[in-house]
Protein backbone atom coordinates (compact mmCIF):
# COMPACT_ATOMS: atom_id res chain seq x y z
CA UNK A 1 0.00 0.00 0.00
CA UNK A 2 1.02 3.62 -0.54
CA UNK A 3 0.46 6.15 2.22
CA UNK A 4 -0.25 9.83 1.64
CA UNK A 5 0.77 12.18 4.43
CA UNK A 6 -0.86 15.20 2.83
CA UNK A 7 1.01 18.47 2.47
CA UNK A 8 0.24 21.08 5.08
CA UNK A 9 2.32 23.64 6.98
CA UNK A 10 2.21 21.21 9.90
CA UNK A 11 3.50 18.26 7.88
CA UNK A 12 6.23 20.41 6.31
CA UNK A 13 7.33 21.44 9.81
CA UNK A 14 7.31 17.82 10.97
CA UNK A 15 9.57 16.57 8.17
CA UNK A 16 11.93 19.49 8.69
CA UNK A 17 12.11 18.68 12.40
CA UNK A 18 12.52 14.92 11.90
CA UNK A 19 14.55 14.30 8.72
CA UNK A 20 15.25 10.67 9.71
CA UNK A 21 11.57 9.74 9.95
CA UNK A 22 10.83 8.90 6.31
CA UNK A 23 13.52 6.23 5.82
CA UNK A 24 12.44 4.52 9.04
CA UNK A 25 8.77 4.76 8.11
CA UNK A 26 9.40 3.40 4.61
CA UNK A 27 11.13 0.32 6.01
CA UNK A 28 8.34 -0.29 8.53
CA UNK A 29 5.69 0.05 5.82
CA UNK A 30 7.62 -2.36 3.60
CA UNK A 31 7.60 -4.93 6.41
CA UNK A 32 3.94 -4.31 7.23
CA UNK A 33 3.02 -4.78 3.56
CA UNK A 34 4.85 -8.11 3.53
CA UNK A 35 3.12 -9.04 6.75
CA UNK A 36 -0.46 -7.99 5.96
CA UNK A 37 -0.58 -7.47 2.19
CA UNK A 38 -1.59 -11.07 1.63
CA UNK A 39 -4.72 -13.16 1.66
CA UNK A 40 -5.39 -14.68 5.04
CA UNK A 41 -5.13 -18.46 4.91
CA UNK A 42 -5.91 -19.13 8.53
CA UNK A 43 -5.76 -22.76 9.59
CA UNK A 44 -7.84 -22.17 12.70
CA UNK A 45 -9.65 -19.56 14.79
CA UNK A 46 -6.43 -18.52 16.52
CA UNK A 47 -4.72 -17.58 13.25
CA UNK A 48 -7.87 -15.92 11.91
CA UNK A 49 -8.30 -13.68 14.98
CA UNK A 50 -4.59 -12.89 15.31
CA UNK A 51 -4.29 -11.88 11.67
CA UNK A 52 -7.36 -9.66 12.01
CA UNK A 53 -6.12 -8.00 15.20
CA UNK A 54 -2.74 -7.36 13.60
CA UNK A 55 -4.37 -5.85 10.53
CA UNK A 56 -6.37 -3.48 12.73
CA UNK A 57 -3.16 -2.55 14.56
CA UNK A 58 -1.68 -1.47 11.24
CA UNK A 59 -4.74 0.70 10.53
CA UNK A 60 -4.39 2.26 13.99
CA UNK A 61 -0.71 2.94 13.37
CA UNK A 62 -1.36 4.69 10.07
CA UNK A 63 -4.09 6.83 11.63
CA UNK A 64 -1.73 7.81 14.45
CA UNK A 65 0.96 8.65 11.90
CA UNK A 66 -1.33 10.87 9.83
CA UNK A 67 -2.61 12.75 12.87
CA UNK A 68 0.83 13.28 14.41
CA UNK A 69 2.46 14.48 11.21
CA UNK A 70 -0.35 17.00 10.89
CA UNK A 71 0.01 18.08 14.55
CA UNK A 72 -3.06 16.43 16.06
CA UNK A 73 -1.28 14.64 18.88
CA UNK A 74 -4.28 14.60 21.19
CA UNK A 75 -6.35 12.60 18.72
CA UNK A 76 -3.39 10.32 18.06
CA UNK A 77 -3.02 9.50 21.76
CA UNK A 78 -6.65 8.40 21.90
CA UNK A 79 -6.11 5.98 19.01
CA UNK A 80 -2.82 4.84 20.56
CA UNK A 81 -4.68 3.38 23.53
CA UNK A 82 -6.68 1.09 21.22
CA UNK A 83 -3.54 0.11 19.31
CA UNK A 84 -1.80 -0.83 22.57
CA UNK A 85 -4.78 -2.79 23.84
CA UNK A 86 -5.02 -4.77 20.60
CA UNK A 87 -1.27 -5.40 20.46
CA UNK A 88 -1.23 -6.64 24.06
CA UNK A 89 -4.30 -8.82 23.46
CA UNK A 90 -2.68 -10.26 20.35
CA UNK A 91 0.44 -11.20 22.30
CA UNK A 92 -1.63 -12.60 25.17
CA UNK A 93 -3.63 -14.84 22.83
CA UNK A 94 -0.51 -16.09 21.06
CA UNK A 95 1.01 -17.02 24.42
CA UNK A 96 -2.28 -18.54 25.63
CA UNK A 97 -3.91 -20.17 22.58
CA UNK A 98 -6.43 -21.98 24.79
CA UNK A 99 -8.05 -18.57 25.45
CA UNK A 100 -9.16 -18.00 21.86
CA UNK A 101 -12.61 -19.56 22.28
CA UNK A 102 -13.28 -17.40 25.31
CA UNK A 103 -12.24 -14.31 23.33
CA UNK A 104 -14.69 -15.24 20.56
CA UNK A 105 -17.55 -16.08 22.92
CA UNK A 106 -17.24 -12.78 24.78
CA UNK A 107 -18.37 -10.99 21.62
CA UNK A 108 -21.89 -12.19 22.48
CA UNK A 109 -21.67 -10.40 25.84
CA UNK A 110 -20.43 -7.21 24.18
CA UNK A 111 -23.21 -7.28 21.59
CA UNK A 112 -25.79 -7.82 24.32
CA UNK A 113 -24.46 -4.82 26.27
CA UNK A 114 -24.65 -2.67 23.14
CA UNK A 115 -28.22 -3.80 22.46
CA UNK A 116 -29.36 -3.03 26.02
CA UNK A 117 -27.69 0.39 25.94
CA UNK A 118 -29.48 1.19 22.70
CA UNK A 119 -32.85 0.02 24.02
CA UNK A 120 -32.48 2.30 27.05
CA UNK A 121 -32.49 5.30 24.71
CA UNK A 122 -36.02 4.43 23.56
CA UNK A 123 -35.13 2.49 20.43
CA UNK A 124 -37.34 -0.57 20.00
CA UNK A 125 -36.10 -4.03 19.08
CA UNK A 126 -37.93 -3.70 15.77
CA UNK A 127 -36.06 -0.46 15.05
CA UNK A 128 -32.80 -2.14 16.05
CA UNK A 129 -33.43 -4.96 13.60
CA UNK A 130 -34.28 -2.54 10.82
CA UNK A 131 -31.80 0.31 11.30
CA UNK A 132 -28.91 -0.76 13.53
CA UNK A 133 -28.37 -4.48 13.11
CA UNK A 134 -25.98 -5.82 10.51
CA UNK A 135 -26.79 -9.51 10.64
CA UNK A 136 -27.73 -9.98 14.28
CA UNK A 137 -31.33 -9.33 15.20
CA UNK A 138 -32.18 -8.49 18.79
CA UNK A 139 -33.57 -12.01 19.25
CA UNK A 140 -30.38 -13.60 17.90
CA UNK A 141 -28.22 -11.41 20.14
CA UNK A 142 -30.20 -12.47 23.20
CA UNK A 143 -30.00 -16.11 22.19
CA UNK A 144 -26.22 -15.93 21.71
CA UNK A 145 -25.83 -14.15 25.03
CA UNK A 146 -27.92 -16.68 26.96
CA UNK A 147 -25.75 -19.50 25.61
CA UNK A 148 -22.49 -18.04 26.94
CA UNK A 149 -23.36 -15.79 29.89
CA UNK A 150 -22.76 -18.48 32.52
CA UNK A 151 -19.12 -18.66 31.42
CA UNK A 152 -18.57 -15.00 32.25
CA UNK A 153 -20.45 -14.69 35.53
CA UNK A 154 -18.36 -13.95 38.60
CA UNK A 155 -19.37 -14.48 42.22
CA UNK A 156 -18.90 -11.24 44.16
CA UNK A 157 -20.38 -12.43 47.46
CA UNK A 158 -20.20 -16.11 48.38
CA UNK A 159 -22.49 -15.72 51.39
CA UNK A 160 -25.28 -13.92 49.50
CA UNK A 161 -24.48 -15.68 46.20
CA UNK A 162 -24.36 -12.39 44.31
CA UNK A 163 -23.02 -12.58 40.78
CA UNK A 164 -22.06 -10.10 38.07
CA UNK A 165 -20.80 -10.36 34.54
CA UNK A 166 -17.09 -10.08 33.95
CA UNK A 167 -16.00 -6.73 32.51
CA UNK A 168 -13.52 -8.44 30.20
CA UNK A 169 -13.12 -11.66 28.28
CA UNK A 170 -10.15 -12.86 30.35
CA UNK A 171 -8.04 -10.55 32.52
CA UNK A 172 -7.71 -6.78 32.29
CA UNK A 173 -4.98 -5.12 30.26
CA UNK A 174 -2.81 -4.36 33.29
CA UNK A 175 -2.84 -8.04 34.29
CA UNK A 176 -2.04 -9.12 30.72
CA UNK A 177 0.89 -6.71 30.60
CA UNK A 178 2.11 -7.95 33.96
CA UNK A 179 2.13 -11.53 32.63
CA UNK A 180 3.69 -10.67 29.26
CA UNK A 181 6.31 -8.30 30.64
CA UNK A 182 8.88 -6.87 28.25
CA UNK A 183 8.51 -5.00 25.92
CA UNK A 184 4.88 -4.09 26.58
CA UNK A 185 5.41 -3.24 30.24
CA UNK A 186 7.77 -0.37 29.39
CA UNK A 187 5.07 1.25 27.23
CA UNK A 188 2.14 0.92 29.64
CA UNK A 189 2.36 4.50 30.93
CA UNK A 190 2.82 6.11 27.52
CA UNK A 191 0.43 3.91 25.54
CA UNK A 192 -2.33 3.21 28.05
CA UNK A 193 -2.36 5.24 31.27
CA UNK A 194 -1.76 8.65 29.72
CA UNK A 195 -4.13 8.14 26.74
CA UNK A 196 -6.84 6.90 29.13
CA UNK A 197 -6.59 10.16 31.09
CA UNK A 198 -7.08 12.08 27.83
CA UNK A 199 -10.06 10.02 26.67
CA UNK A 200 -12.08 10.49 29.86
CA UNK A 201 -13.37 13.73 31.39
CA UNK A 202 -10.36 14.47 33.59
CA UNK A 203 -8.52 17.62 34.54
CA UNK A 204 -5.63 16.66 32.27
CA UNK A 205 -8.06 16.50 29.33
CA UNK A 206 -9.36 20.02 30.00
CA UNK A 207 -6.44 21.56 28.08
CA UNK A 208 -6.00 24.38 30.58
CA UNK A 209 -3.09 26.68 29.81
CA UNK A 210 -1.85 29.46 27.57
CA UNK A 211 -1.82 29.27 23.79
CA UNK A 212 1.93 28.66 23.87
CA UNK A 213 1.40 25.86 26.37
CA UNK A 214 -1.18 24.20 24.12
CA UNK A 215 1.10 24.42 21.06
CA UNK A 216 3.94 22.83 23.04
CA UNK A 217 1.66 20.11 24.44
CA UNK A 218 0.37 19.21 20.97
CA UNK A 219 3.90 18.62 19.71
CA UNK A 220 4.81 16.61 22.82
CA UNK A 221 1.66 14.51 22.42
CA UNK A 222 2.48 13.92 18.77
CA UNK A 223 6.06 12.89 19.52
CA UNK A 224 4.99 10.53 22.27
CA UNK A 225 2.09 8.99 20.32
CA UNK A 226 4.03 8.42 17.10
CA UNK A 227 7.23 7.10 18.65
CA UNK A 228 5.23 4.71 20.85
CA UNK A 229 3.01 3.58 17.97
CA UNK A 230 6.13 2.99 15.88
CA UNK A 231 7.53 0.66 18.52
CA UNK A 232 4.22 -1.15 18.94
CA UNK A 233 4.01 -1.79 15.22
CA UNK A 234 7.44 -3.43 15.21
CA UNK A 235 6.26 -5.74 18.03
CA UNK A 236 3.08 -6.61 16.16
CA UNK A 237 5.02 -7.45 13.00
CA UNK A 238 7.47 -9.58 15.01
CA UNK A 239 4.56 -11.48 16.57
CA UNK A 240 2.94 -12.09 13.18
CA UNK A 241 6.27 -13.15 11.72
CA UNK A 242 6.68 -15.80 14.41
CA UNK A 243 3.06 -17.00 14.46
CA UNK A 244 2.74 -17.40 10.69
CA UNK A 245 6.37 -18.29 9.91
CA UNK A 246 6.50 -15.46 7.36
CA UNK A 247 10.30 -15.48 7.21
CA UNK A 248 10.52 -11.71 7.36
CA UNK A 249 14.01 -10.38 7.97
CA UNK A 250 14.30 -10.07 11.75
CA UNK A 251 17.29 -7.78 11.28
CA UNK A 252 15.05 -5.29 9.44
CA UNK A 253 12.47 -5.47 12.23
CA UNK A 254 15.24 -4.76 14.74
CA UNK A 255 16.42 -1.81 12.64
CA UNK A 256 12.91 -0.36 12.75
CA UNK A 257 12.80 -0.70 16.52
CA UNK A 258 16.20 0.94 16.98
CA UNK A 259 15.35 3.73 14.55
CA UNK A 260 12.91 5.19 17.08
CA UNK A 261 15.88 6.41 19.12
CA UNK A 262 17.39 8.00 16.01
CA UNK A 263 14.22 9.77 14.92
CA UNK A 264 13.26 10.83 18.45
CA UNK A 265 16.55 11.13 20.38
CA UNK A 266 14.80 11.94 23.68
CA UNK A 267 14.02 8.80 25.68
CA UNK A 268 10.33 8.04 26.03
CA UNK A 269 10.68 8.29 29.79
CA UNK A 270 11.65 11.96 29.39
CA UNK A 271 8.38 12.79 27.65
CA UNK A 272 5.84 14.61 29.86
Amino acid sequence: MNFDFGQTPQSDAFFALYPKFLPAFDLLIKLSNQCFGRASKAKNALEDICFGLGHTCREDFLEVTFLCINDHGGGALKILRGLYERAVTLEHIIKNPDKIERFIKYAAVQEHKALNAMLKTGISEQEWDKDFSRENTAAKIRDNYNRVKSEFQMTTCKECKTQRLSHTWDTDIAAMVDKIGYPYDKLYLAAYSLPTSRIHATLSSANIGSENDRIRWKRQDSDLALSTAFLLMTYVIAAQNKLFSLQLDQAEIDICERSVLEVWPRPLSDQP
